[in-house]
């Protein structure tokens, strides 16, 4: 298996998809394939200081969902915190947290809500600060939906920063202080960086720069890409972690093992499908034709993607007992207008070679 991916990921690098990237393939009996190249930035000298290596962290943007938003509703609904059918929003009536887990509540894909609190000179001091949380989230819960509950599918921010806020009004903790007490990510490095608190990531030579933000006035680097979760101060249900290969890994395993575990709610998630497309599960993409995943991976599989170069897709009929596969880069960083069609092409040729093995 070793020699294609490494192969690709290699190619990948020099034909400028990205300045280096860090992926794996994990099978559910604990055993994982590697794979690192390339740089942390394109302008790095190839010294081992800046070489992408296992312990290199990402930015993982919107995997921010799936590993943390939808874990941890998971857990609230097993403890009675949270309902699937509950419709908490009162702006939003009709919206339930099924709507907002499976994206078909009606609301927009995604508003730029940082722009306004940063333009107003009496608020823009609560950017990166829980005010500017709170900020963000008035917002996002006063945005009225462009349809009716239910009637179509339209990938969306706003419902998993309501549904962040949820779980911190429900629990009475911040999300991050939620995601570290979480059995799901102990022994991991994942993490959020809380702005207020801690500033910039705590091993920040070690993490991969995103693209260079125009009103930051630097490329962003040990800060969460994602403008919105910025403002919100680094900790947002949407995008906000950061993590590891090492990390995406462990968590991977744990994924893979509730996916077959009778009962889980997490599991239940992954096999719940919209009645409209495009198909979704609970917090779960799920692989379609002509989709990220090259076609090269079963009918069952489900994911996800983040814009900032990283992906991870479980299929549960892989190997024995299932087989997930891990993609972090930054290939943002060299530009958002291309962001797209690299992540595509990337992706596509890694899961094409990963099948292969």
């Amino acid at each position: 298996m070793a020699d294609p991916i490494r192969d690709v990921l290699e190619a990948a690098v020099r034909d400028g998809l990205t300045p280096g990237c860090a992926a794996a393939v994990v099978d559910a009996d604990g055993h994982v394939d590697r794979f690192c190249t390339g740089t942390l930035a394109a302008d790095d000298a190839s010294s081992t200081r800046h070489v992408v290596d296992e312990d290199t962290v990402y930015d993982t943007a919107s995997l921010t969902k799936l590993l943390v938003t939808a874990t941890l509703v998971a857990d609230a609904l097993d403890d009675g915190i949270v309902e699937l059918q509950e419709c908490p929003w009162p702006r939003w009536p009709g919206l339930s947290v099924e709507h907002a887990l499976s994206h078909s509540g009606g609301l927009p894909a995604h508003r730029p809500y940082f722009e306004a609190l940063r333009a107003d000179p009496e608020r823009s001091h609560l950017l990166g600060r829980d005010g500017g949380r709170a900020a963000i989230v008035d917002a996002v819960l006063a945005t009225e939906p462009e349809t009716e509950p239910g009637q179509r599918v339209v990938y969306s921010d706003l419902g998993f920063i309501a549904l962040g806020d949820l779980l911190q009004q429900r629990r009475g903790r911040r999300l991050d202080a939620l995601w570290q007490a979480h059995p799901f990510s102990q022994g991991t490095g994942a993490r959020f960086v809380c702005l207020q608190d801690n500033g910039y990531h705590e091993a920040l030579p070690l993490v991969a720069p995103t693209e260079y933000c125009p009103w930051r006035r630097r490329f962003v680097q040990g800060q969460v890409h994602d403008d919105n979760a910025f403002a919100m101060g680094g900790v947002a249900g949407h995008a906000g972690l950061f993590a590891s290969l090492n990390d995406v890994i462990a968590l991977a395993g744990r994924l893979l093992t509730r996916l077959r575990t009778p009962g889980d709610t997490l599991s239940s998630f992954a096999g719940y499908r919209t009645l409209s497309h495009p198909l979704r599960g609970l917090a779960f993409d799920v692989a379609t034709p002509g989709g990220s995943t090259g076609d090269a991976l079963g009918a069952r599989t489900v994911g996800h993607l983040g814009f900032t170069g990283t992906s991870l897709w479980l299929d549960p009929d892989a190997g024995d007992g299932g087989r997930a596969f891990v993609l972090l880069a930054n290939t943002v960083h060299l530009g958002r207008d291309s962001t797209l069609a690299r992540n595509r092409a990337l992706r596509v040729a890694f899961h094409r070679a990963a099948a292969r093995g």
